[in-house]
């Protein structure tokens, strides 16, 4: 366990507390799915491994060990499936800043169409350093004061983090009658391709069209609303955008 990636050691770690906080019987692992978000980006264990090939004067053979634990991208579901022995699917997806709610999306579909009777969900960052500092800094999306102030008058960009987060969804019913701790109920969710956006400067349109589709599957008008939670990049662009599309969304 100690030589396997960073990012699968939290991954099993995270995906293991969470399911063991819920009610289940020994049979809720054949109805068990798992859909995570881990963005593309290389590991420190990928570098490593990728420098390790590169500078070899004679490169070896790659063992299936150096596959699974450089593999990072597309392995934590499965590992985390195999590991805990869900049987009801795994996958793991990229979809940028968005991943971990478009997974948490998915899930909920899995749920509603009856594929899955329990999901675990969620994401998970632990890229090397080294790609996501030269990354962020040609997109000129990386605060040089290595401060991110969302939507402050001094927000000069964002600050790379690290962690994972993995939540538990059921049906409401089965939740209730099987007397689980519900922290929160989702209602609605929506998801748009803004066309004209790019990866630091989102087009207003495709977040709006994305937010009155979750208003209006939940049933809810946005002026009921007491509390948003904003993506908040903290870039002078991508913050702009979202309070455009949010005073847009409100008037």
């Amino acid at each position: 366990l100690l030589e396997m990636d960073e990012a699968h050691q939290m991954v099993l770690q995270a995906g293991r507390d969470a399911f063991g906080q819920c009610v289940c019987s020994p049979e809720s692992r054949k109805r068990t799915g798992v859909i995570l978000a881990a963005i593309s980006l290389p590991t420190l264990t990928g570098s490593r491994f990728s420098s390790q090939v590169m500078l070899s004067v004679e490169p070896g053979s790659v063992s299936g060990f150096d596959f699974c634990r450089t593999g990072v991208v597309s392995f934590p579901a499965a590992l985390l499936a195999r590991a805990m022995g869900f049987e009801a699917g795994a996958y793991t997806l990229d979809a940028a800043c968005a991943s971990s709610l478009y997974a948490i999306k998915l899930a909920c579909e899995h749920l509603a169409l009856k594929k899955a009777d329990l999901m675990i969900a969620g994401g998970l960052s632990r890229p090397s350093t080294l790609y996501t500092q030269i990354g962020f800094t040609q997109l000129q999306a990386l605060s040089p004061a290595g401060r991110c102030a969302p939507f402050d008058r001094g927000a000069d960009g964002l600050v790379v983090g690290e962690g994972t987060g993995i939540v538990v969804l059921k049906r409401l019913e089965d939740a209730i009658a099987q007397k689980d701790r519900i922290l929160a109920v989702i209602t609605g969710s929506g998801v748009s391709n803004d066309i004209d956006g790019t990866l630091v400067a989102p087009a207003s349109e495709g977040q709006i069209r994305a937010m009155y589709q979750a208003y209006h599957q939940a049933g809810w008008s946005p002026g009921q609303i007491d509390y948003m939670e904003c993506h908040g990049s903290g870039t002078p662009v991508g913050d702009q955008v979202e309070l455009t599309s949010i005073y847009q969304l409100l008037k």
